[in-house]
């Protein structure tokens, strides 16, 4: 049996009922592009999903303003590449008439045009970072995918932080540029009641943190969270350290409003500790879909791409030994100072009068 270690779990998974593709896009000035490929087979309705959205922070006249598209095409064309054991592979997303995802070991490009929507999109993704250096088609899940086909949900990250290149068009505003890009994908049955999603990158591009995690089961906690740094290269925290039975979760304490638009999570191992604070305007946050077993709900995910996040690293050589500050970093903020971090609350877990 093939190793789960060994295959390129960013590829499609033709067995499952369903796989999903997200790609959010910082742009320099904080803004927010973010597109969804999805599909859920055996759906009632609103199986298959593109979604293109675009939010600033910016109230600028004559610029580009924030805008949501959910298209919901009768079917997509996946093609799959050669397989080769421990290389990427390459595949291509199509669907007819509104665009297309299309994936290589070196790129990851998107093309939508719309034209009775006035839009039209362009991005391409290189210089991708592997959640590990060690072991470039690992993700967040390490071992865990060993199990993976067990699983109801299952998260792979392709690349923690890639360099972008777009052009946006609506209406009768362009833009153009370059933003660092973090390209990820969900595939199994369906989405869970409820979960936390959190993605950021630092105003310098060093730091990168990403998360999510929330009821994998009923009564039972679960979290996977990466955190990359000059400090710490390679802070991984998932199950036994992130997991909760009930009440009893003696590695990780979780705490979420969503009314307030706030996430603090505090997860540690013997030697390592991060606590994590995430807060994001309330009036920010913006419906998403998510794939549910009869088809994508509409607003089944609020998500705030105006968040800002605060880190702190420590570390102690034994256990029982008193913590040590390492780093303390905030991201989730340009260089002039705009919350420009990712926040989602899904499903029970969500935001507001949703909640």
């Amino acid at each position: 049996m093939l190793s789960s270690l060994l295959r390129d779990h960013f590829a499609p998974h033709p067995p499952l009922r369903f796989d999903g593709y997200y790609t959010r896009t910082q742009t320099e000035d904080g803004a927010t592009i973010a597109v969804i490929f999805c599909w859920m087979k055996g759906a009632k309705k609103r199986g298959n999903l593109i979604l293109v959205l675009y939010d600033t922070p910016h109230d600028r006249r004559g610029g580009l303003a924030s805008f949501k598209y959910e298209f919901y095409p009768e079917h997509f064309d996946v093609t799959t590449g050669e397989f080769v054991r421990g290389r990427p592979q390459s595949f291509t997303i199509t669907a007819p008439g509104l665009g297309s995802m299309k994936v290589t070991p070196e790129t990851i490009e998107y093309d939508v045009s719309v034209p009775d929507k006035s839009l039209r999109l362009h991005l391409l993704l290189t210089n991708h970072k592997p959640w590990s250096n060690a072991h470039p088609l690992e993700g967040p899940m390490g071992s865990v995918l060993h199990i993976s086909h067990f699983l109801p949900l299952n998260w792979h990250v392709r690349s923690t932080q890639s360099i972008a290149t777009f052009q946006v068009a609506h209406g009768d505003a362009t833009i153009r540029g370059t933003g660092h890009a973090h390209p990820e994908k969900n595939w199994g049955s369906s989405f869970p009641r409820g979960w936390i999603w959190a993605q950021s990158f630092s105003a310098d591009g060093k730091h990168t943190l990403c998360l999510a995690g929330g009821e994998a089961l009923p009564g039972i906690q679960a979290y996977l969270v990466g955190y990359r740094s000059p400090v710490c290269p390679d802070w991984d925290f998932r199950p036994p350290w992130a997991f909760g039975l009930g009440s009893f979760a003696p590695f990780m304490q979780v705490r979420r409003d969503p009314v307030k638009g706030e996430v603090e999570i505090t997860l540690s191992t013997w030697s390592r500790k991060l606590h994590v604070l995430i807060t994001a305007p309330p009036d920010t946050f913006v419906g998403v879909p998510g794939p549910l077993k009869d088809g994508h709900q509409p607003n089944y995910c609020h998500e705030s791409f105006q968040a800002k996040v605060t880190v702190q690293a420590s570390c102690r050589r034994w256990p029982g030994a008193k913590w040590e500050l390492v780093e303390d970093a905030v991201l989730g903020q340009t260089a002039d100072g705009t919350n420009c971090g990712a926040l989602e609350f899904g499903g029970s877990y969500g935001h507001g009068k949703h909640a």
